[in-house]
């Protein structure tokens, strides 16, 4: 019978470990030393401090001697800088940053399909959204009756100097219902105008009906159809809807590049219904996104965002600064939208809410509005 090795003192009063085996005949233990091989002695023999092994066999000096370390306190640090408020600080983020990428995927991972504010998300969900968004510089606002209906017409009543720059502020209420492959969003806004010639004004705009349809949901990829519709609810002669109702057919994709990293793209068409003849035109929409999880956590994640989105105005017409109308075919408006979202789940019946920052601003000659900031505040039920 083996017994594990049990701290003994020997004569000399070491501590040493005996590991022993029992004869089952007899009563009487028998030492069994821990190197009693010559190929065992060799190996130690060959290592950078080699042992010193006696022939003749001596339980004392083959028994493993354990004597309890004593830290030396003579090692000072003379030239150590000073630990200031600001490293020790960002010390603590490094390495609470380090434990999170260590941990399991989070609430982040779970919320990179919905990370975005620009481009709708490929995955239908059950959620309520708030949007203010102030937009500024919007130029030609009649342009394809994109914004406005044509100035003179159903539009805001033509004047001199022409209106060519237009602020506006947006009070949006979003609400999607839906189920795993299929969700239907109705957004209900309230639009303040705040022009450079005309007076300001504000109230209900124009109602959008949403419905998403997932066609394909891979472990990787997805895509999904969207139909876009907005209905003529705001009025159109105070700047507040574009007179017309409006269609925008078009599909948005997203791929998980990674754990943590998720693409997303878009490519849209809107055409208006009931426009001004000739004035209003279709406009082609596309887009590019990324998602990443920054910090996370079960219940909190960081997901900074970019997202690029492009219109091209395919055939149509505005409103020139001397009233003269302007024949437009393929002019092209591209804006960057940098932000990040913080997703904070409560863990119960609350469900998860987000809370998302954005901005926008313009890097073509032509464009909508000049910049725009957005505030998102989104429950997911």
């Amino acid at each position: 019978m083996f017994q594990p090795a049990v701290p003994v003192r020997g004569d000399a009063g070491f501590t040493i470990l005996q590991p022993q085996v029992r004869i089952a005949d007899s009563t009487a233990p028998m030492l069994v030393p821990s190197l009693n091989a010559d190929v065992e002695i060799d190996t130690y023999r060959q290592t950078p401090v080699p042992l010193e092994v006696v022939d003749d066999f001596d339980v004392e000096s083959s028994a493993v001697v354990w004597e309890d370390p004593k830290p030396s306190i003579s090692t000072k640090l003379t030239n150590a800088a000073p630990v200031t408020p600001i490293k020790n600080f960002t010390r603590r983020i490094r390495t609470k940053l380090a434990v999170a990428r260590c941990r399991d995927y989070g609430v982040g991972v779970e919320r990179l399909p919905f990370a975005l504010s620009e481009i709708d998300a490929a995955r239908p969900h059950n959620n309520v959204r708030l949007r203010m968004e102030a937009g500024y510089n919007w130029e030609f606002p009649d342009r394809a009756e994109f914004f406005w209906s044509k100035l003179g017409g159903k539009g805001p009543a033509l004047t001199l100097p022409v209106e060519s720059s237009v602020d506006y502020q947006d009070l949006r209420l979003a609400i999607e219902v839906g189920g795993s492959r299929f969700s239907a969003t109705t957004e209900l806004p309230l639009r303040f105008i705040d022009p450079t010639v005309l007076g300001n004004t504000g109230s209900l705009g124009d109602l959008v009906l949403t419905a998403k349809t997932l066609m394909i949901d891979g472990d990787s990829f997805m895509l999904t159809q969207v139909l876009r519709n907005q209905l003529a609810t705001g009025t159109a002669k105070s700047g507040r809807g574009n007179g017309h109702a409006s269609m925008e057919p078009g599909f948005v994709a997203g791929y998980r590049y990674s754990e943590r990293t998720m693409l997303h793209s878009e490519l849209k068409l809107w055409f208006p219904l009931g426009g001004e003849p000739d004035f209003s035109g279709p406009v082609l929409r596309y887009g590019f996104g990324v998602a990443h999880v920054f910090y996370e956590t079960d219940t909190f994640a960081i997901l900074p965002t970019f997202e690029m989105v492009g219109w091209s105005v395919l055939n149509a017409q505005q409103t020139g600064p001397l009233g003269q109308i302007i024949e437009l075919d393929g002019e092209d408006i591209i804006n960057l939208f940098p932000g990040v979202r913080l997703v904070k789940d409560s863990g119960g019946e609350f469900g998860l809410f987000e809370v998302g920052v954005s901005g926008a601003t313009a890097v073509t000659t032509s464009h909508w509005y000049e910049t725009m900031i957005r505030l998102d505040l989104r429950w997911t039920f």
